[in-house]
């Protein structure tokens, strides 16, 4: 599939992702854990959109990704199903660093890992 493809693709996830936080939301943007983590997930599948798109850096989607595990997997209530499943989704679309899919899962966990300790420190 060629890059317009994948971004068209990685576009449909974001506009999906947009659509559920809206819906479990009502539609507010508020501070609330949840609700950042939702509306934080639609904006980071369209910033893996963007890049796939302009063809631009694989650590910014890979970043990306990682705030959806962090979400999917580091949150109250853990496993968060739909969010894994739309990190899995992006992860085969999205540029990988240096052609490394295992680079790509490391910045990925790491900044997983980061964000829930960035949040822990602040809360």
């Amino acid at each position: 599939m060629g890059r317009v493809g994948r971004s068209i693709v990685a576009g449909f996830d974001a506009m999906i992702m947009a659509g559920a936080a809206f819906v479990e939301t009502g539609g507010r943007f508020a501070l609330a854990p949840a609700e950042l983590i939702l509306w934080g997930s639609a904006l980071a599948a369209a910033i893996c959109a963007i890049v796939v798109y302009l063809a631009g850096s694989a650590l910014v989607a890979w970043l990306a990704i990682g705030y959806i595990l962090f979400g999917a997997l580091l949150t109250v209530g853990s496993p968060h199903w739909p969010l894994l499943a739309l990190a899995a989704a992006l992860m085969p679309l999205v540029p990988r660093p240096r052609g490394s899919v295992a680079l790509g899962l490391g910045v990925a966990a790491v900044t997983a890992i980061g964000v829930r300790y960035a949040i822990a420190a602040v809360l």
